[in-house]
């Protein structure tokens, strides 16, 4: 009877939890990401949030489904992850999911459908390597870029010369060197275009909750 009872109990708990979840989070919200994906997430980080506590390297946009909730993401793609996924990629080390919740502020919400609508066009496009606007291929915050967009097609977002160096040493890390050496490219260093924390920063968002 007493492990009925725990059985019954945990059952409410998670149909309590996943309600709370589909209320909380809206179709258009944005979710940033310290995505922890190595040297390269690492200087991303280095060169847009410096010593900032909350070193955000990733976002998407929430598309609410019936009883489903997902985050449209420009990763190895553009693709559609579920949020319990999209949660779960990076926690810090006691459990939390490294994930900043947001939320457009009103006058920009009448803008969201036509986003979503744009982004499902986009699905399984290629990512963007090279960090260049209009090649065919994103990266996170050029997808919401590009997307969100007011009815004369004006971005909401903005743009920004793009840093690739260490905000605290003023010096090119050698991975970004290496990198686009890879790629025949030389580092867009100062080339226009878009980093998660200068969204995560902007006053067009409000923060619903951080999770770490």
């Amino acid at each position: 009877m007493k492990h009925l009872l725990q059985a019954v109990y945990a059952l409410v708990i998670l149909i309590l939890f996943s309600c709370s979840s589909q209320q909380n989070f809206r179709t258009g919200d944005l979710l940033f990401q310290d995505l922890d994906c190595g040297p390269l997430c690492d200087a991303i980080e280095n060169a847009t949030a410096g010593n900032d506590k909350y070193r955000i390297s990733h976002m998407g946009m929430v598309e609410v489904e019936a009883d489903s909730i997902f985050v449209w993401e420009a990763l190895d793609s553009v693709m559609k992850t579920p949020l319990e996924t999209f949660m779960n990629r990076s926690k810090t080390p006691e459990g939390q999911p490294k994930i900043i919740h947001a939320r457009l502020r009103k006058k920009y919400r009448s803008y969201i459908p036509s986003a979503i609508r744009k982004i499902k066009t986009l699905h399984g496009k290629p990512y963007d390597e090279v960090f260049e606007l209009h090649n065919g291929k994103y990266y996170c915050s050029e997808l919401i870029y590009e997307t969100l967009t007011d009815r004369n097609g004006k971005p909401v977002f903005f743009l920004v010369p793009m840093n690739f160096k260490d905000l605290k040493t003023g010096k090119m890390p050698e991975v970004w060197k290496n990198y686009f050496d890879r790629l025949n490219q030389p580092v867009p260093q100062g080339k226009p275009g878009s980093n998660p924390y200068s969204y995560y920063k902007s006053d067009l968002i409000r923060i619903i909750k951080k999770y770490y």
